[in-house]
């Protein structure tokens, strides 16, 4: 699952360069910025610890941005093949992870600092991928491909309690209609975000024979599936949205050059757009009443990229310097503060803090494998920081 999104980021900015970019009514941009600087250990560059999966391992890099601590120890089974593959975290009941056993996947549940590690789902030949908490932290739903030679179980989402016991079928992955010539409506069902009422879920619905993901609604009450109301010619991309507080979700929408921010009324479907038409973006983000987002810019010989706020009158103003490196993943600090971000480099990826003004960039620590998955841990209280 986690591959898709970034071959989904991929395809984005390959598409992009094709297209001409309307101008984006704003403040000038400012010169593209290279500084990059190593943080001081002890010093506090981030407003909350950052969890990382990297090297097929749980990690979490302090506020310091310096102390990198290694949370599980998780035995690689197959050479070259990362143990940990996908991961999640509830701020109290800790974490969960899946780990690629020789005869199948487990899922195991461990505290935030990777202590008593138990495995609460077990099956052979069941793969497991796209492993999320349920808000009130009672259930894991997740994504099973079921890989027996004679089938017991559905593909499709399921969930587990958070104790242990036994699968629940919630949604079957859509059966194939032709096995010779299949057609893109043939869907899979993952998990990606919980409304954090726990009244809907956002799933991606990625076509399981085609290059095509998008993001559509599920209410575990009725089971039933919802599709955003889009004009004609637009489309959701899988990988980045975020859920407000009144029933509305922030979504990547747009016509196969790119997409735009979006806002979708989990009550009506109706999307409306928030940012200006024709702005290409990435990773929106609310803080207060202003809409941040990631504004993607065509260059010479590439893109630059920019932490941007659009306030509530539409006025939209540059937060920091542009970058150039292309961001594989992004999340925004959950006070706004800045992003992290997975960066390609010449010769592979970096990992970097993005503070909002005009602070260069900071490299956080990464193995030579490079961090492949990005969770933001709590804001501690304002007397523990």
């Amino acid at each position: 699952m986690r591959w898709c999104l970034i071959i989904v980021v991929i395809v984005l900015f390959a598409g992009c360069s094709a297209t001409t970019l309307p101008s984006v009514p704003s403040s000038p941009t400012p010169t593209p910025s290279s500084a990059v600087v190593q943080p001081t250990p002890g010093i506090r560059i981030l407003p909350a610890p950052l969890y990382i999966l990297d090297r097929g391992q749980i990690a979490r890099i302090e506020a310091d941005g310096a102390t990198r601590r290694q949370l599980t120890r998780e035995r690689i089974e197959f050479a070259g093949i990362p143990p940990i593959s996908d991961m999640d975290l509830h701020p109290t009941a800790g974490l969960i992870y899946v780990v690629g056993d020789a005869q199948g996947d487990r899922l195991v549940r461990a505290s935030l600092d990777g202590d008593n590690p138990e495995t609460i789902f077990f099956e052979t030949d069941y793969q497991l991928s796209a492993v999320r908490w349920s808000p009130d932290a009672q259930f894991i739903y997740l994504h099973l491909q079921n890989n027996r030679t004679t089938r017991d179980q559905p593909d499709g989402l399921y969930r587990v309690p958070a104790t242990g016991g036994p699968l629940e079928l919630l949604r079957a992955d859509d059966p194939v209609d032709d096995p010779l010539n299949p057609s893109r409506s043939v869907r899979s069902y993952a998990p990606l975000l919980w409304e954090p009422s726990g009244d809907s879920l956002i799933l991606a619905s990625t076509a399981t024979f085609y290059d095509d993901c998008e993001l559509v609604f599920w209410r575990p009450q009725d089971g039933e599936l919802r599709r955003p109301v889009l004009p004609e010619g637009m489309q959701s991309w899988c990988g980045e949205a975020m859920w407000r507080s009144d029933q509305t979700a922030l979504m990547l929408i747009g016509p196969p050059e790119g997409p735009g921010v979006w806002q979708v009324d989990t009550r009506t479907l109706q999307a409306t757009r928030l940012s200006t038409e024709g702005t290409l973006a990435r990773a929106p983000f609310f803080n207060g009443t202003d809409l941040l987002f990631i504004a993607v810019d065509r260059a010479d010989d590439g893109f630059t990229f920019t932490l941007t706020r659009q306030s509530p009158d539409g006025m939209v103003t540059p937060l920091r310097p542009p970058f150039r490196e292309v961001p594989v993943l992004v999340r925004w600090a959950p006070d706004g503060s800045g992003i992290v971000a997975l960066v390609r480099t010449e010769t592979g990826t970096s990992l970097r803090w993005y503070p909002i003004g005009e602070q260069p960039a900071v490299t956080l620590p990464q193995t030579e494998s490079g961090a492949t998955w990005l969770m933001w841990g709590s804001i501690p209280p304002q007397g523990q920081r």
